[in-house]
């Protein structure tokens, strides 16, 4: 946004910056639409401040009244391309997770993609330049190796307490001051009126960059996050030290020994307090202020008064004390932060699960019916499916009761002998073989399973159901490692763990009973969009982090192969309580990041078209953002509990029925084998 006044200096401006606009619009990936956000996500709030000095610039030079010849447009728009490029890689390098109030690149989309488009963004400034000429190329290049100098001179002094003021101003006049005097050159050049001129306007973009930078520098100590949009006192903590730090470091001899690695909260707001209460911030305020009248001094003699006078309100605009920062965008509460359990009849669905437990011979008493972990079924349904009639919650619950059986069956503590859990893992294969054609017979088990698959595929197409029964099968076959694995004491490396713990988890069948609740099947350019990937990504892998949390004791008690707590004690060789904290700061960051990303997708999922992919999609975060208290929730079901009645657990007895079913099937199958050959002879 520009100021009134600037805008009646240079009326042809808004316009000019449409087109840069549309310009910059262009650096996409081709014919992949729905990676275009990646490179169109708003940095700021997009002020265009590069561009517009670029363009006004050039007005100086050329004239204001008319609109920017075209390469004066090309120019501003390589600018911003390059400044883009630069805060997407700043940002993963930083593990900076928002920016001006709004979850940065790398946290709705990942580091890599982040990465990539930041050199995406960067190459297509590059082509823009090469058009524009050799003179311009060798112009950006010099300036980027001097960014990219700056930029690793301050990361290599980071926590370094003798850091001097030279040394700070060396690297501000590199990182920050170069790309304010590369728009202001570039945009000079595109007027043709000279070197020296050029040179003027250079140095001008150049202070002024000294200016903003040691302004931004204050702010982060003075501003609150909400001004900021980001965290505020953060250059303390990561160790970056400014000017206002390091003219109060020379006299206060107290501060050095708060200044450290792993600095706590306390410490630095204590930090800070001394930094401000010393007067160094004053100080730094007026070498501020020395930058903005030095680049004013520029514009003594070029153009016409109008023009210099626009120019210099745009300056005084840009780096006045008296602005505030940009106000941060209010992002709606986190999904995780909303609580409630939704309203439902699962008293009534309860009822009928009993019932059903007993008819089935899951249960064979009533009161093993109440087992924890079957009597709070109807209840986890209703978080996971609120507005669900009675009807409903149960096939949802009946079908999650299954699901919850064969995944005890495999943790179960009398599961001891390895060809065991091979034979249980083919029985149960072979039940959910049998789904797809014929109810499978059998026990409990089968029943339980027949009647529950029956319900589901009523309501669900026929492309759901094989994906479905596919998924099972390979869940089975995870399940199966990981009880191996248990029995073997086989603990997995750290780059391995997610992969088997995502797989014996059974997060696809988590997904797919998640589409039964949302009323049918997630169109492919939905489920297959990148974004709701890597939302399911980074959702399973807090989530499963958190469970390991919460399970810990009993993990260990068992021997659970991939538990994280667990796994990261056996590489790293840390104390469990250190493993605790690790795990517990990747969980609250993971779903930091499910935060940002549900509440950035809207405006990159929903296209210019609003076509039913377009709806589906949005659908799909509102149930989201809806129902992620439900699912954290489902913790709450006791997976450890056994049933009170008897001295044996409903594990065993289930597991013994399909182990004996297992073997009446392979004896039938031999019994079979051993007519055709009969027959044969």
């Amino acid at each position: 946004m520009t100021s009134e006044s600037v805008s009646r200096a240079f009326p042809a401006l808004e316009s000019d910056l449409d087109r840069v606009r549309e310009i910059v619009g262009m650096a996409d990936v081709p014919n992949r639409s729905e990676l275009a956000p990646l490179t169109r996500q708003p940095a700021g709030h997009r002020h265009l401040i590069r561009p517009t000095l670029a363009l006004l610039s050039y007005y100086v030079l050329a004239g204001p009244e008319r609109a920017a010849d075209i390469r004066a447009v090309e120019a501003a728009a390589a600018v911003e391309l390059l400044h883009m490029a630069s805060l997407y890689h700043d940002d993963v390098i930083d593990d900076a997770r928002r920016r001006r109030g709004r979850p940065s690149v790398n946290t709705v989309w990942g580091a890599r993609l982040a990465v990539l488009a930041g050199d995406l963004l960067f190459t297509s400034a590059s082509r823009i330049l090469s058009e524009l000429g050799r003179r311009e190329s060798l112009v950006v290049a010099e300036t980027a190796r001097r960014i990219c100098s700056g930029m690793i001179a301050e990361t290599a002094d980071r926590f370094l307490l003798s850091r001097t003021e030279a040394d700070y101003l060396e690297v501000t006049g590199a990182k920050t001051a170069e790309l304010l005097s590369l728009a202001c050159w570039l945009g000079a050049m595109q007027a043709g009126r000279g070197p020296e001129a050029e040179e003027d306007l250079a140095r001008l973009g150049w202070h002024l960059g000294m200016a903003y930078q040691v302004r931004d520098d204050i702010l982060d100590l003075t501003a609150t996050t909400g001004e900021l949009g980001k965290p505020a006192n953060s250059d303390i903590v990561e160790g970056v030290y400014t000017l206002p730090v390091i003219r109060a470091l020379g006299r206060e001899p107290s501060l050095a020994r708060l200044l450290r690695r792993g600095l706590t909260t306390a410490d630095a707001e204590r930090a800070r307090q001394l930094v401000l209460s010393c007067g160094a911030v004053e100080e730094a305020r007026q070498v501020a202020e020395t930058h903005v009248e030095t680049a004013l001094r520029r514009l003594d003699g070029l153009g016409d008064p109008r023009s210099r006078e626009g120019l210099a309100g745009y300056v005084r605009s840009i780096t006045g004390s008296g602005a505030k920062a940009a106000p941060a965008v209010t992002s709606p509460a986190p999904a995780s932060a909303r609580p409630g359990v939704p309203a439902g009849r699962h008293e009534q669905v309860q009822e009928r699960l009993d019932a059903w437990l007993l008819d089935t011979g899951l249960a064979t008493t009533p009161e093993e019916a109440r087992h924890p972990r079957w009597n709070a079924m109807a209840l986890t349904a209703a978080r996971f499916w609120p507005g669900a009639d009675a009807e409903q919650a149960e096939t949802l619950a009946r079908w999650m009761l299954v699901i919850a059986v064969v995944d005890d069956l495999f943790d179960e503590p009398g599961l001891t002998d390895p060809g065991e859990i091979v034979r249980l893992r083919h029985r149960l294969t072979l039940l959910v073989r049998g789904l797809g054609d014929t109810p499978p017979a059998g026990g409990a088990v089968a029943t339980a399973m027949a009647q529950a698959w029956e319900r589901v595929r009523l309501i669900q197409p026929p492309s759901w159901r094989a994906r479905a029964l596919g998924h099972l099968e390979e869940w089975l076959e995870a399940a199966e490692r990981e009880a191996c694995h248990r029995l073997s004491g086989f603990v997995p490396s750290l780059r391995d763990q997610f992969a088997l713990r995502l797989g014996s988890s059974g997060a696809p069948v988590f997904l797919d009973t998640f589409e039964i609740t949302y009323g049918g099947e997630l169109e492919p350019e939905v489920r297959d969009h990148p974004l709701v990937r890597r939302l399911l990504n980074v959702g399973a892998a807090a989530a499963l982090a958190e469970n390991d949390l919460m399970t810990l004791d009993e993990d260990e008690a068992v021997g659970a192969p991939y538990n994280l707590v667990r796994v990261l004690r056996h590489e790293t060789g840390c104390t469990r309580q250190e493993a605790i904290d690790e795990v517990t700061r990747q969980v609250e960051d993971g779903f930091a990041q499910v935060d940002a990303i549900l509440a950035a997708a809207p405006a990159i999922l929903r296209p210019a078209d609003g076509g039913a992919a377009a709806e589906t999609g949005m659908g799909l975060l509102r149930l989201s953002r809806e129902r992620l208290p439900g699912w954290r929730a489902l913790h709450d079901i006791d997976r450890y509990n056994r049933s009170s009645a008897g001295s044996e657990t409903y594990l065993a007895r289930l597991r013994r029925e399909l182990l004996d079913e297992y073997a009446e099937h392979a004896e039938c199958a031999k019994d079979a084998a051993y007519a055709e050959t009969g027959a044969a002879r």
